[in-house]
């Protein structure tokens, strides 16, 4: 009785160690990620006014259109590489608030990337291609967030495979930003996840990687796939 009375209160206070390493542990991870998360907040502010400079100086042309280009996709796989970061967050609740505030503030770099592109196509005759994919942040639709997920990785390998021919710039249409808003009124967008090419074409539904290549590398079709 004695014998099992003390192999009980081991075990307790066994269970009060580990419990507590849990605690220590957990609480040491949540104060590493906040000041990661608050990092990238203070960063966000710098690149957003940082971009913001770049575009001008892309667009009064001041600067040699190879040197531009070189920038516009070495900015463009900056900030990609930093959204994909905070994606490891976006299930830690406790930083949803401020994770909603850094996607918006990333959307708005790659609205100004996107601008950017199109003016430096238009005025370098650059033959590099857009690939804009519009999805809708934090979907509850099951079959959405799927197809999003499909389309992510798709798009990813893509731009693996074409690097230095492809910009893509991935972009939330559901985070209340009217520069956003106004500019996806220009396409004929009925549905998310979607896909435009070039300012031209708009994919949706079920697509292929092969599909989406040949539209993006055809110099002939110019209407949307179905």
């Amino acid at each position: 009785m004695v014998a099992n009375k003390h192999v009980f209160w081991q075990a307790f206070l066994l269970t009060i160690v580990v419990f507590g390493m849990g605690v220590l542990l957990g609480f040491f991870l949540e104060s590493y990620r906040a000041d990661v998360v608050q990092e990238k907040l203070l960063d966000s502010e710098i690149s957003l006014a940082d971009e913001q400079l770049r575009n001008r100086l892309i667009s009064d042309f001041s600067v040699k259109c190879d040197i531009a280009q070189e920038s516009t996709f070495a900015f463009a796989d900056k900030i990609y590489a930093e959204a994909r970061l905070l994606e490891q967050y976006d299930s830690a609740n406790t930083f949803q608030d401020v994770l909603g505030i850094l996607h918006r503030r990333y959307d708005l770099l790659r609205m100004l990337l996107w601008t950017e592109s199109i003016k430096l196509k238009q005025g370098c005759n650059s033959t590099f291609h857009t690939v804009v994919y519009l999805y809708e942040y934090e979907s509850e639709d099951v079959t959405t967030r799927a197809q999003q997920t499909f389309y992510s990785r798709m798009l990813g390998d893509l731009k693996n495979e074409h690097p230095e021919e492809i910009l893509l710039i991935p972009l939330a249409v559901n985070t209340n930003l009217s520069s956003i808003d106004l500019h996806i009124q220009n396409y004929d967008v009925t549905s998310l996840p979607a896909i435009v090419i070039d300012e031209q074409n708009v994919v949706t539904g079920v697509v292929t990687l092969e599909e989406i290549e040949e539209r993006i590398f055809s110099l002939s079709s110019s209407s949307p796939l179905p």
